[in-house]
């Protein structure tokens, strides 16, 4: 049992890896593809890699399958468009900084709905993560943009995914074809959107076709298999903690790869939303 947490410890720290690059990918590959048409193709292969392996579980899908798939996909789609229009205005660093936030969010959606209970940790990492995030933005600067308003937004639209998603899995759907409609409920949105607002729906560059094979094969199907295996042996509070290592490899991958830097004051800031996601989830 020790040994088969350490894999999932291991494999969850690669997972954290792969999203942590697919930040500037992302960024880079949105100069070919709108924001809506990048989504719509990262899950159609996603969803094609899906439906290979659910196979004919598809024919029995149930209606909780269905009604909690919908609108769990609804969700994600919101959460990856806002994080694509987010990208084209601020940095890959910024953005896994602010999208990291989600895991503070969901305790307090689920105090003001009056769900559950919130620890003193839990407020305390909120006040500790806006300190981070205020340094992080520098709006006395002129610094906080768009982009980082917009990806506020998709903090918002991860966390009550995050909400919707543990209450269906409570409801024994089953994992895969669960997932399986929310990917096409993803590309479904995605595409009509990109017909109606992007007049040009993709370059087919190199740089396009990379990040779509990374981010659909990697970073989605990959990952998220990855991480339901994960989560059942280790509890919430060490996922959070191993998910907080996410925009540390944002950072350093955007660094290496963009000579993107965020200067002292800025990972400053965004060490202490690590900090806080850490230490409000652990335990």
């Amino acid at each position: 049992m020790k040994n088969k947490k350490r894999l999932a410890q291991i494999l969850l720290v690669f997972v954290t890896l792969i999203w942590g690059v697919t930040f500037i990918m992302v960024k880079d590959a949105l100069n070919d593809a709108g924001p809506f048409a990048f989504v719509t193709l990262r899950f159609t292969i996603a969803g094609i890699l899906t439906l290979a392996v659910v196979n004919k579980s598809i024919f029995t899908l149930t209606k909780t399958e269905l009604v909690g798939g919908f609108t769990c996909g609804l969700c994600l789609f919101c959460g990856y468009a806002f994080q694509n229009f987010g990208l084209i205005q601020t940095s890959a660093s910024k953005s896994a900084f602010i999208t990291s936030v989600s895991v503070l969010m969901v305790p307090i959606i689920l105090y003001l709905f009056n769900i559950q209970k919130v620890k003193m940790k839990v407020w305390f990492a909120v006040v500790l993560a806006t300190i981070g995030l205020y340094i992080l933005l520098d709006p006395r600067g002129g610094m906080i943009n768009w982009g980082d308003i917009l990806t506020f937004g998709c903090a918002l639209g991860f966390a009550v995914h995050i909400i919707l998603q543990g209450y269906y899995v409570k409801k024994k759907v089953r994992i895969l074809p669960f997932f399986l409609v929310q990917t096409w409920v993803v590309v479904g949105f995605s595409f009509f959107n990109s017909l109606i607002f992007e007049p040009i729906f993709a370059i087919w560059s190199p740089r396009l076709i990379s990040a779509l094979l990374v981010t659909g094969i990697a970073a989605t199907f990959i990952a998220i298999l990855i991480m339901i295996w994960a989560q059942q042996i280790l509890n919430p509070g060490e996922t959070a903690i191993i998910f907080s290592l996410e925009p540390v490899f944002a950072a350093l991958f955007a660094m290496v790869f963009a000579a993107e830097f965020l200067g002292m004051w800025g990972y400053l800031g965004g060490g202490l939303v690590v900090l806080a996601v850490a230490f409000g989830e652990s335990g």
